[in-house]
């Protein structure tokens, strides 16, 4: 069994509102998804976000075999409480012998944590399918990427990017929205994967945070009314369950890489793969 710790990135407010739109917070989906992906899994939450958030110690931390950083709609260089929270924690993962992955705020939280940067994004947000992500040199022969083509598009949805790594970085991906779309980060005795975009998100999630974002997308100019953002997100979400039809597809450029689960999540499962690679090894070591 692999015991996996799922950190939630939004506060109880913003989940809450989540669940009255009959979304999922992001720490339930991704328990979903990892279930979906293995079945030996016993997946922890927490949220350290809340106030009155019970987090394991530092000194546990080592004895889960993963540990999954979500996405959240907070912003890194909004020095709050909620965000501050985070930021110790990831300390304290860095350590410890931790081995964490972390999607879009993830990856965010654990390159302020580390000491780099991260702003808003001159170029505006990146939402709906990240365009022909390629996978750069030190991406190439990383098992992140083991199997996964040179250039894809993924579901993604972020205003913030990284502007400034810190020490023990490796950049894994990038696109023309965002130089760093992926990373690996050595800090302390703690490996880190990271990625900016949403492997854990399918069409009809990301859909529904595009119905979310309505009035911010009008106003950033990606969408020019409410009919727009709606007809956007019901074309999503219905390219998503119709495999046959290809209007859609074709009308978005939508291809395996974000409609094949195989495709999409072979991040995550390359990364499961690494996990039970690193516990046999240490098996191997105390037998």
């Amino acid at each position: 069994m692999l015991k996996i710790l799922i950190v939630e990135g939004n506060v109880k407010e913003l989940r809450d509102k989540a669940a009255k739109l009959g979304s999922l917070a992001q720490s339930d989906l991704y328990r979903n998804i990892l279930h979906s992906l293995a079945d030996d899994l016993i997946c922890t939450l927490v949220y350290p976000a809340d106030e009155d958030a019970v987090l394991p110690q530092q000194a546990d931390l080592a004895e889960f075999d993963g540990i999954v950083w979500t996405g959240s709609a907070l912003h890194i260089y909004d020095r709050i409480p909620a965000v501050d929270r985070q930021v110790d924690f990831m300390k304290q993962g860095f350590g410890e012998k931790t081995r964490i992955f972390g999607s879009c705020w993830g990856l965010q939280v654990a390159v302020v944590a580390a000491g780099g940067e991260v702003a808003a994004n001159a170029k505006g947000r990146e939402i709906g399918i990240a365009r022909d992500i390629q996978i750069r040199e030190d991406g190439l022969s990383h098992p992140l990427y083991s199997g996964k083509a040179t250039a894809f598009d993924a579901v993604t949805v972020h205003l913030d990017h990284v502007v400034q790594l810190p020490a023990g970085s490796k950049v894994l991906s990038g696109n023309d929205m965002s130089q760093i779309q992926a990373i690996e980060l050595k800090r302390g005795k703690s490996v880190f994967w990271g990625v900016q975009y949403h492997p854990e998100f399918d069409l009809e999630y990301i859909a529904g945070l595009i119905r979310r974002y309505g009035s911010t997308l009008i106003d950033e100019g990606i969408r020019k009314d409410d009919d727009d953002v709606e007809k956007w997100a019901a074309d999503l979400a219905a390219a998503q369950h119709d495999q046959d039809g290809n209007d859609l597809k074709r009308q978005y450029c939508l291809g395996s890489d974000v409609l094949d689960p195989r495709c999409r999540l072979l991040e995550l499962s390359n990364w499961l793969s690494y996990l039970r690679r690193a516990k046999a090894v240490a098996c191997a070591g105390n037998s």
